[in-house]
């Protein structure tokens, strides 16, 4: 059975027009990733999320770049400004992780054009996944593993 979605319509006309979708809002998949530049190669190390992205997702994430970093290199991750980059127990972190040799640095507003990992995005959504509707969240999911395969992508 399609669950329902909603779609704007004239102020005031009193009618909304509903639109079928396949799954409702269970069908979303969400990662996390890290793009790794040394010299001329680069790595994606991505992480696929339960459920909307929080705070303590990135911590545990971060935690587990920290573990492969070594100290007496720089290793900086750049983020955005999103809530979930900046709450209160990541922000406890930061002196664990600086001793780790991972440094966290941040964009300036309204400047994802500056973050290179939005590229690996661009490219995985708009060339390397069939623009189609997928019958399954498994169809889904299978379709991105093949995509992120290609991209050489390691699932931490």
């Amino acid at each position: 059975m399609l669950s329902i979605g909603s779609t704007w319509t004239p102020r005031g006309s009193g009618c909304q027009f509903e639109i079928p979708t396949r799954w409702g809002s269970s069908g979303r998949i969400n990662l996390m990733g890290c793009l790794t530049v040394e010299g001329s190669t680069t790595r994606l190390d991505v992480r696929e999320l339960n459920g909307n992205c929080t705070g303590e997702q990135v911590t545990q994430f971060l935690d587990t770049v920290a573990q492969t970093c070594d100290p007496h290199c720089l290793t900086v991750v750049i983020l955005d400004n999103a809530p979930f980059h900046k709450g209160a127990a990541l922000q406890k972190k930061i002196p664990q992780w600086e001793d780790q040799g991972l440094y966290l640095r941040y964009l300036p507003p309204y400047a994802p054009m500056l973050n290179h990992i939005e590229a690996v995005w661009r490219r995985l959504k708009g060339f390397l996944m069939p623009r189609r509707c997928y019958n399954s969240v498994t169809e889904l999911r299978d379709a991105l593993g093949a995509a992120l395969t290609a991209l050489g992508a390691r699932f931490i």
